[in-house]
């Protein structure tokens, strides 16, 4: 969601603690988004799409909220 893409504290990150970041870390990319539990925080990022609506995903079609919250 837009909120949580916009969020002083979400990272969109290429290198940790001044290097590359590391494959173990998410190489080439990560994304950490504090707003969400820690099955939102993808680790290999492919791909990135950007919309104003929301259709769902992996986890939520296992059952689990779209948000952090219950």
């Amino acid at each position: 969601d837009m909120a949580t893409a916009l969020h002083p504290q979400t990272l969109l990150t290429l290198t940790y603690d001044g290097a590359v970041l590391p494959r173990e870390y998410g190489f080439p990319m990560k994304l950490r988004m504090p707003t969400k539990l820690g099955y939102k925080n993808p680790k290999h990022i492919q791909a990135i799409f950007v919309s104003n609506t929301y259709s769902g995903g992996y986890w939520e079609d296992q059952g689990y909220n779209w948000f952090g919250g219950s």
